[in-house]
């Protein structure tokens, strides 16, 4: 998906590519806190309709209409493994599950991902239009992400020789942007957990379901002086 491109409508032959859609075969196990696994309730599926997207490049503060391919679960994943013929687009996968009981929206993202090094979501969410008067609109998704920064830009105010001294000032603004990377960082990092919480939920689901139990114990290991160990944990 190409978020280079300043022009918000971009030609079907430029314009960037989303990937993603509802997992309705995971989507009833996804969240963890709607379910009372002692005694499961079948959750009804929601019907589906198109989301109008919007994707935001927050280094180059542009905003663009992606272009959209929904794959449900009974859909060819292969699609999210091939590659595109051109690398100036970015490929993103949004996995959306039903909304928690109570919401305006019928549907939430369980979790986004990036499926190219240079670039990462930071953040992603579904809310409801505005329409005119106290009608509400449509569904809309955002999904806000950063490129990759080049580590040799300096703020323009930083001397530009290595035997330079920096002043209070230029010091303040190397604070300032190692604080403001650091805070990209961690919205990068808290998108990924998302995804890791939800892989991790499904995995455990999946093995209580071919084993008919839950795991009580787990193998552990671990590497120390004497060479490699092996703990065994077993639930009380």
């Amino acid at each position: 998906m190409s978020t280079t491109d300043k022009d918000a409508s971009p030609p079907d032959g430029l314009s960037p590519s989303i990937k993603g859609g509802p997992d309705i075969g995971l989507s009833h196990e996804q969240s963890p806190s709607a379910v009372d696994q002692a005694n499961p309730v079948e959750t009804e599926m929601p019907s589906f309709e198109p989301l109008f997207t919007l994707l935001t490049n927050s280094t180059t503060n542009t905003t663009v209409h992606p272009r959209i391919h929904y794959l449900f679960s009974d859909d060819d994943q292969s699609i999210l493994s091939t590659p595109s013929q051109d690398p100036s687009h970015r490929a993103l996968v949004v996995d959306l599950a039903p909304a928690p009981e109570g919401s305006a929206n019928r549907w939430a993202v369980s979790w986004a991902s990036s499926l190219t090094p240079d670039f990462a979501v930071t953040e992603s969410s579904v809310a409801v239009q505005q329409g005119e008067g106290d009608e509400s609109g449509g569904a809309i998704l955002r999904v806000e992400g950063v490129e990759r920064e080049p580590i040799e830009a300096r703020p323009d105010s930083l001397p530009n020789s290595g035997s330079g001294a920096i002043g209070g000032e230029d010091a303040d603004v190397l604070a300032e942007d190692f604080r403001r990377r650091m805070g990209v960082l961690k919205k990068v990092v808290d998108e990924s957990e998302k995804r890791r919480m939800v892989m991790g939920h499904n995995e455990q689901s999946q093995q209580v379901e071919n084993d008919g139990v839950a795991p009580d114990e787990a193998v552990l290991d671990y590497e120390d002086d004497k060479g490699k160990g092996k703990v065994r944990a077993e639930d009380d």
